[in-house]
């Protein structure tokens, strides 16, 4: 079971297994079309396949739900919580507000060892190779993130992504820690730079088979060095 991540705002907790509103909340924003696709997964079509993609997907080692902690933009219970979209977005339905009750699951991120779209990558290129080739094993990790729509530009998949890589270095004793994201979500890359995470390689049409699409990739890293350089 992975241990609860606090940040100033946030709370990375495991998922809850067979709870009826751990489901309710993950579909409420993963049955979102901006979502999914955009990481590789159909979007949620039940509360009943929520659930079971908790118990068969998310609940497991270095996976946490993003929630919110009590009285903070975005909670329920925040004096100063918006009611509207974050600027730059479109507004949801009300079942997907940009309030949220702390404790609720509104994204998730995890740690999960590097892909083999990035392992075939650096192995079918004898520069890439000669430079990541020891940053692919076990002492490595690959994110994946993702938060709701409507806390969009508030910079909380920033704070999660601080803490997740802080946990992956201080607590875990990564060398390396991956991230990619599709060319055209730039949004993406630009959360990465923000937490060190430099470029480095570009793939074309690499396959997405769960939603049957080919997107050109870019990947990103960040070593323990230069985490560790970076938050001196």
């Amino acid at each position: 079971m992975s241990e609860t991540i606090g940040t100033e705002r946030l709370l990375l907790r495991p998922w809850r297994v067979d709870d009826s509103a751990e489901a309710a909340s993950l579909f409420r924003y993963a049955s979102d079309p901006e979502i999914g696709p955009h990481c590789g997964w159909r979007p949620h079509t039940s509360v009943t396949g929520s659930m079971r993609d908790i118990r068969d997907i998310l609940a497991v080692e270095n996976n946490w739900a993003i929630t919110f902690r009590s009285g903070v933009v975005g909670s329920e219970q925040s004096d100063s919580a918006a009611g509207d979209a974050a600027p730059g977005t479109t507004s949801l339905s009300n079942a997907a507000s940009d309030k949220a009750a702390p404790g609720e699951p509104v994204g998730s991120i995890a740690l999960k060892p590097v892909g083999e779209h990035i392992v075939g990558a650096v192995h079918a290129d004898p520069e890439l190779a000669s430079r990541y080739g020891s940053l692919l094993g076990d002492d490595a990790m690959e994110l994946g993130y993702w938060i709701g729509r409507p806390f969009w530009n508030r910079g909380y998949v920033t704070e999660a992504l601080r803490a997740t890589l802080a946990h992956a270095f201080d607590t875990l004793g990564k060398t390396a820690v991956w991230g990619g994201h599709y060319v055209e979500n730039p949004q993406s890359g630009r959360v990465m730079a923000k937490c060190g995470m430099t470029f480095a390689f570009r793939t074309k049409g690499t396959c997405f088979p769960l939603i049957d699409e080919r997107h050109d990739c870019d990947f990103r890293i960040i070593t323990a060095v230069q985490w560790r350089t970076s938050t001196r």
